[in-house]
């Protein structure tokens, strides 16, 4: 991902920062019920709450807000300051604590080595990265903040099940917010094994009135089998799809534990 393009995503997701919400039918019950399934899978894992994670790619925070309240100490980071700023007034509002950073997902500078119980990033954030080098790159740098024996987590689409129709048109359905009707649209156009995503946010007033702004981004439509191989070249053990967590496949990998 090259400078514009770490540009477009942050500025695509500040835009969406104030309607993100809207996208879900109940953001709150998303949650409740994805801060459960990772919980438990952490859990699983042996990392209970307490324990230091990060979110990677926490956006308005669907993920860290359902994590931080089941006592996990949490840091979340992205490339949007946008976002940041509609997770700390989410968390301030919900008497939540989380340390929350602009942070880039392939360097994670402000992550010190081996400090982490586990790394998240969820929601096909992964895909933002445009080529298997920069893949490969923030892969690694994962793996780095991970305490020996931690883990990593990650949701993406499986886009080998994902016919490739251009334009596909993808309604997220109507909203109803303060007296307004709310309707987000994602169109995808494919580029070889990428896609362009523009995403048509119309909000209708209690007049008629309606206004509609045009959000654009771009996606690497990589497959669950590279990234299963990518986590491997990166140090990951263990590399696992499971489709048992969230509405996504998750990918579910470990740092080997120190020898001896």
């Amino acid at each position: 991902m090259t400078w514009h393009d770490q540009r477009m995503t942050a500025t695509f997701y500040d835009r969406l920062a104030p309607y993100y919400h809207l996208l879900y039918g109940d953001w709150e019950a998303a949650i409740t019920r994805q801060g459960d399934a990772l919980s438990d899978l952490l859990t699983a894992q042996g990392i209970a709450p307490g324990a230091p994670i990060l979110d990677a790619a926490c956006g308005i925070g669907t993920q860290a807000i359902g994590l931080a309240r089941h006592g996990y100490r949490l840091t979340a980071s992205d490339i949007s300051p946008g976002a940041l700023a509609r997770l700390r007034d989410e968390l301030a509002r919900r008497d939540l604590r989380a340390r929350v950073q602009v942070d880039d997902l392939r360097t994670l500078r402000g992550v010190e080595s081996e400090s982490m119980a586990a790394v998240l990033a969820c929601d096909n954030s992964l895909p933002h990265l445009l080529s298997d080098a920069e893949l490969l790159q923030a892969l690694r740098t994962c793996h780095r903040c991970l305490r020996p024996g931690g883990v990593a987590v990650f949701s993406v689409r499986d886009y080998a099940s994902i016919a490739r129709v251009s334009p596909d048109v993808r309604p997220y359905g109507m909203r109803h917010a303060a007296g307004s009707r709310f309707l987000a649209v994602q169109v995808w156009e494919w580029d070889g094994d990428q896609y362009d995503l523009r995403v048509y946010l119309t909000t209708e007033s209690p007049t008629g009135a309606c206004t509609t702004q045009v959000l654009t981004s771009r996606y690497y439509a990589v497959s669950i089998t590279r990234l299963l191989a990518l986590l491997g070249e990166a140090g990951f053990v263990d590399a696992q799809r499971r489709d048992d967590v969230l509405f996504q496949p998750v990918l579910l990998a470990r740092r080997a534990h120190a020898a001896g």
